[in-house]
């Protein structure tokens, strides 16, 4: 009789398990099921280790082409744009930013004429339609005076050091009509929550202006350097 290795309990000679905890008994006899399985094992867990560096390595290679993808198509764009940008400064010159107004000016009257079709027309959308017509020309300058304040700081380096001061003031202007605005709906619906938020605005506009015109400057300030060496 001799003792099971795994927990000791006696056996037979002859026994080729444990009668107990059903370990082998005979390593030689074990051997030749045990050496597949463990080979088997093995094989997998090899298989599986160069499938997960295959899908890692694939990741990889699939984020930095998508990056490379996008950075190209970024920059193709960007081109494009600019592209567009000389050609229609090319073509109108001055008078772009004239252009670019008038065709504002029609988009916005084409909403008010929706506003005013007969097929959507109610007693709201002609308050909205009369009110958005009564600023349409305001509205304009506005747009006006963006258009030539970016066609000349583009033009100019020394305009553009004013530029934020301009930005800021037409921003402010903008936002005054936009209180007019709130007024007359407020007037027009009878809703008081629309003119305390337009009082409210229109008491903000100092500060606001303040902040704009900080934000600008400080913008110019990290856009300098390139812009002045290039001219």
């Amino acid at each position: 009789m001799f003792s099971c290795p795994k927990c000791g309990t006696l056996s037979d000679d002859d026994a080729i398990f444990c009668t107990k905890c059903g370990a082998s008994l005979k390593s030689d006899a074990a051997s030749p099921l045990e050496q597949p399985a463990r080979s088997f094992t093995s094989d997998i867990e090899q298989m599986g280790k160069n499938l997960g560096e295959s899908v890692t390595h694939a990741a990889k290679r699939i984020q930095t082409d998508s990056q490379d993808i996008g950075k190209r198509f970024e920059q193709r764009v960007d081109h494009a744009g600019k592209s567009m940008e000389n050609w229609y400064n090319r073509t109108f010159g001055i008078f772009g930013p004239l252009l670019a107004s008038f065709i504002f000016l029609i988009i916005f009257r084409l909403v008010i004429m929706v506003l005013e079709n007969q097929s959507v027309q109610t007693l709201e959308t002609n308050k909205v339609a009369a009110i958005l017509l009564a600023y349409i020309l305001p509205l304009f300058v506005v747009t006006l005076l963006w258009n030539y304040i970016d066609y000349f700081a583009k033009k100019s380096y020394k305009f553009k050091i004013f530029s934020p001061l301009f930005y800021a003031a037409i921003l402010i202007l903008l936002l005054w009509i936009i209180t007019k605005i709130l007024h007359d709906v407020s007037v027009q619906f009878a809703l008081s929550d629309v003119e305390t938020a337009a009082v409210s605005l229109e008491t903000s506009l100092p500060t606001i202006f303040i902040f704009i015109l900080l934000i600008g400057y400080v913008i110019l300030y990290l856009t300098m350097p390139k812009d002045h060496d290039r001219t």
